[in-house]
């Protein structure tokens, strides 16, 4: 959606269906789930002006915790910030295709200077990182989607610390934010080869192990690029 043409107006809740103040999260907790669902969904199309009163009748909250839930998503880069207002963020297939190359680019780096510079300590956190991720199979059970996302991004959070480098982790920090996975599952409405996924960060690990620089890069920017949509095929997308 263009962003010149009418806003697209969100749906409030139905009579009765209002989350009570008092009663679950914080509002600004509320909030932000709330609305990342919504994005993630589909329910809040890119290009949607991100009213903050519509959204706090929609979330059962105030302005103010809506506030802070916009300012979380434009951090993560699901709502994008234009003139002091906010619009939902555009996942076309050219858009996600940018978001894995830019992540294999900034990853393929950080692993050539993690491998100089990663401790003992940490390979050995990344190793139990490993088999705690075999634990889950294909991770289709309850709750283990989840649990692997929260994994593996913290594989990837091990290598960028082991970089020693302020500059990069700052340089990561936004595109980071929103997990790959996350995109693929949600966004493209695609399915994460777990096994697969982990069979390629013990590759990394080894490579690390054996400080080769050139061989932790090749197998991080395969890692991601492998991983990487064919197509968005989520209903209103763009190609």
């Amino acid at each position: 959606m263009s962003l010149d043409q009418p806003d697209v107006q969100v749906a409030e809740p139905e009579p009765g269906l209002e989350v009570s103040p008092e009663a679950g999260p914080k509002p600004a907790e509320r909030a932000y789930e709330t609305i990342r669902s919504a994005i993630l969904s589909g329910e809040l199309a890119a290009g949607t002006h991100l009213r903050e009163e519509p959204l706090a009748r929609m979330t059962g909250t105030s302005r103010t915790p809506v506030r802070e839930a916009l300012h979380r998503l434009t951090a993560e880069g699901l709502a994008l910030a234009q003139n002091r207002h906010r619009y939902v963020a555009d996942f076309s297939f050219h858009e996600v295709a940018v978001i894995f190359e830019l992540r294999a680019r900034l990853e393929s780096y950080a692993a050539t200077l993690a491998a100089t510079r990663i401790t003992l300590e940490e390979l050995d956190r990344m190793k139990g990182l490993v088999e705690a991720i075999d634990a889950l199979g294909d991770a289709s059970g309850e709750g283990e989607p989840e649990r692997f996302f929260d994994l593996n991004a913290r594989f990837h959070e091990v290598i960028i610390g082991a970089t020693r480098s302020s500059q990069l982790r700052a340089l990561t920090a936004q595109a980071f934010a929103l997990p790959l996975v996350t995109i693929k599952r949600f966004v493209c409405e695609q399915e994460i080869n777990v096994q697969r996924s982990n069979a390629q960060h013990r590759d990394i690990v080894t490579a690390l192990e054996r400080r080769d620089a050139e061989w932790a890069a090749a197998a991080m920017k395969s890692h991601i690029i492998s991983t990487k949509p064919n197509a968005v095929v989520r209903r209103g997308l763009g190609a």
